[in-house]
């Protein structure tokens, strides 16, 4: 238990769901637990390094939030795509064709969710003449979507059951965290919600984009003033890992009252889930971590 308790102090471990599986990821390699049709539970281990480990620019304040936005979706895709595969039985999916669907699927949560409220807004508010409140608007108007579209598609079985993994992966992290031997009785005492989860993390580019955006002149043009809430993204995107980062590491009133709005929004993208999916986390973290456990 000592090896695992040291392991945890030094070991940022992270994760998302997977169809029918969880992926976690350490700073050294990322792992993907897969269960399969017939009950048996896949793992697979992939060694590689974080940019942050590789590089000391990617450690820098701002540009530490990039590189792991970066390192996350590159991990995470690949491992949804994986899991698809094996739940599937389908081919080996090409790496452009994986990329390619990364690329529109950026692009189309960009025009939903970045260019369309700021478009709505702009016919409601004149953005020169009231910046702030129409950018408090626009990210209300985000809001509404992202909630709107997460209540949708939580009504399909797939997507709740992606949900209920997405909760045993941050139960297994949170008992990783605590130094606690990682068995099905200690993973579901956890709390499901989770200070570093991403949907956290979309919740602070809400709030940040409407402080960064009202910033930003607004010019009578209205594709330049959407496309320069395109060309902020990145800014914005790493002060909001900088918000989370601090939140997660603080116990403050503003830290608290921080991750208290991003466990609202984590309730509609993490479910409790069942034993047997919290079995199937434990096997991704420990093989995430491999042989450092005991080391």
């Amino acid at each position: 238990m000592r090896p695992l308790f040291l392991l945890a102090q030094k070991t940022a471990l992270g994760g998302a769901a997977a169809l029918e599986g969880v992926m976690m990821k350490a700073p050294w390699a990322w792992a993907l637990a897969v269960r399969l049709p017939d009950g048996r539970i896949h793992v697979e281990r992939h060694e590689e390094r974080a940019l942050t480990e590789r590089y000391p620019w990617a450690r820098l304040p701002l540009l530490r939030g990039v590189a792991a936005l970066w390192d996350a979706l590159s991990v995470s895709y690949r491992a949804l795509a994986r899991s698809a595969e094996l739940v599937g039985g389908e081919e080996e999916v090409p790496r452009g064709a994986l990329w390619a669907t990364v690329a529109v699927s950026l692009l189309i949560g960009i025009a939903l969710f970045i260019v369309l409220p700021g478009l709505l807004a702009g016919f409601l508010l004149d953005p020169a003449r009231h910046p702030l409140g129409h950018n408090l608007l626009a990210g209300l108007l985000k809001v509404a979507i992202l909630v709107g579209y997460i209540l949708f598609i939580g009504r399909m079985p797939e997507i709740r059951r992606f949900f209920m993994y997405h909760g045993a992966e941050h139960k297994a992290i949170h008992a990783f965290e605590k130094g606690l031997p990682l068995t099905v009785e200690n993973v579901l005492a956890q709390s499901r919600f989770h200070p570093r989860c991403g949907t956290t993390f979309i919740a602070f580019v809400i709030v940040v984009s409407v402080l960064v955006y009202s910033l930003i002149p607004a010019p009578e043009v209205v594709w330049w003033r959407l496309l320069a809430r395109v060309l902020f993204l990145p800014l914005v995107a790493a002060l909001a890992f900088e918000l989370l980062y601090f939140s997660a590491r603080h116990e403050d009133p503003l830290s608290r009252a921080l991750r208290g709005l991003g466990f609202r929004f984590q309730a509609l993208t993490v479910a409790e889930p069942t034993p047997d999916m919290v079995e199937v986390a434990i096997r991704s973290a420990e093989a995430a971590v491999g042989e450092r456990v005991v080391a």
